[in-house]
């Protein structure tokens, strides 16, 4: 199976000895390993939620010099 192509997906599977096995994407790019995916996912999550405190301070800051943040879009 070692660099088998995948002719439906064409995604390569690629095997070395004591290793895992590791899937490629069509561009070559492998693919994230489970715990790869949930690290970005957290970081992914953190910087969301940073970037929603902020936009809170700021419509919070609009509203003390009496704008309303829901009707200037």
């Amino acid at each position: 199976m070692a660099g088998w192509v995948s002719p439906p997906l064409n995604i390569r599977f690629e095997i070395t000895q004591g290793e895992p096995v590791v899937l490629y994407t069509p561009d070559g790019q492998p693919f994230l390993s489970t715990v790869e995916m949930n690290e970005r996912m957290k970081l992914t999550e953190q910087t969301l939620q940073q970037e929603r405190q902020r936009a809170e301070k700021l419509a919070a800051y609009l509203r003390s010099q009496g704008i309303n943040p829901d009707t200037i879009l």
